[in-house]
């Protein structure tokens, strides 16, 4: 099958969102199909120093990525869409075209295409006008389903009353299968010291407050933090050194290929979500319906996962393959730690969180998404 995956996403970026869609990409390919991404050309916004994207991402070369036409003007959005039309008029051959890109996927169905959208986003939360074409979208008899990330997120859109349950399908986020778990960084601090690892953004709603909280409260290990902004990393820095913490350790951005090292490198790994949480370039709360593409990474690299208790996260962990605690406890933070410090019980989680991880891999994602008739 020919598959059109249609993007808004900027690559290469730092986004959760890029690195969703590329894996995405490569998922479809390692399941036999060809597939062409269409990404915007937004140079002025690409990850700098990045000389080959496919490696950036730890992604195989196995499909082609076609950037199109995006001005970095106001109507830059309008024209990358003109710019899709334009390249579904002259590329006739695709069998089917997937996307995440709204606009994109109603155009494909205007041209005869069997489409399929993902969603990582409540209905609820578009502005008016995005509304009015999803509606058109799915009226549309090209229109095959609805890809959503959660079991929550399905609930929300059933609510509206605008689709049937047989046109929702749920797939949570994926990771890839890890091939080596040997390859480490060399953690700073105490290498005798329990390592704690958390790997993602540092904006709100992350948890990096309960994370320095913890570090104050446990001396006897050592906390280590990869990613976020240079802005968000240079706060936090001055933040510790004026509690005198010697025990908390950033690491700062790493190219999502490399991230892999540092979570074989962690004893206990950490996603302490907050009650409510945004995303990049949003303030908005995405806390109810979300499925961070960290949970599974931490399952895939067999890792004992402390995590906060949200109903949406308690649809891929459970007491058996994590620890629980209530959002924004520190207590329940620091006693989960304490428990983990036993190496039998580190390995009972990460043993079981490996055993169901294998359902989530983006290659089994994308060859259940894939079956449409």
């Amino acid at each position: 099958m020919r598959i059109l995956y249609i993007s808004k996403s900027i690559i290469p970026s730092r986004t959760a969102n890029s690195i969703h869609v590329m894996k995405m990409c490569q998922a479809f390919s390692d399941n036999g199909h060809e597939v062409v991404l269409l990404a915007p050309d937004q140079k002025n916004q690409y990850e700098k120093d990045v000389d080959d994207i496919f490696d950036y991402y730890g992604v195989k070369k196995n499909f082609v990525v076609k950037k199109l036409w995006h001005p970095n003007l106001k109507i830059g959005a309008f024209l990358y869409t003109l710019a899709i039309f334009f390249y579904l008029l002259k590329n006739k051959n695709f069998n089917l075209v997937y996307g995440r890109f709204l606009h994109g996927c109603y155009l494909a169905t205007l041209l005869k295409n069997k489409v399929i959208y993902e969603s990582h986003e409540s209905i609820y939360n578009m502005k008016n006008h995005r509304i009015i074409i999803f509606k058109k979208l799915i009226s549309s008899k090209y229109f095959k389903k609805l890809v959503v990330i959660s079991q929550i997120l399905k609930s929300m859109y059933l609510k509206n009353g605008i689709l049937n349950n047989d046109k929702i399908q749920i797939a949570h986020d994926g990771a890839d299968e890890v091939l080596n778990f040997n390859t480490k960084i060399d953690l700073s601090g105490d290498k005798n010291s329990l390592k704690v690892g958390y790997v993602g953004h540092l904006y709100k709603g992350r948890g990096i407050e309960l994370i320095i909280e913890c570090a104050k409260k446990i001396n006897d290990a050592s906390f280590h933090i990869v990613g976020g902004t240079n802005e968000d990393i240079e706060y936090w820095k001055n933040y510790i050194k004026n509690l005198r913490l010697f025990n908390i350790h950033f690491y700062g951005f790493v190219s999502p290929k490399e991230t892999l090292y540092y979570r074989n490198s962690f004893d206990v790994v950490l996603a302490p979500y907050a009650k409510q949480v945004s995303v990049f370039g949003n303030a908005g709360d995405t806390s109810k319906f979300m499925s961070p593409l960290k949970i599974f990474e931490y399952m895939s690299n067999k890792k004992a996962i402390i995590a906060s208790d949200l109903p949406v996260l308690r649809e891929v962990l459970n007491s058996k393959n994590s620890i629980l605690v209530e959002p924004e406890n520190i207590n329940d933070l620091v006693n989960a730690i304490y428990i983990l410090k036993k190496k039998e019980n580190r390995e009972r989680l990460a043993n079981k969180a490996i055993i169901d991880f294998k359902k989530y891999t983006w290659k089994n994602r994308a060859m259940q998404l894939i079956c449409i008739e």
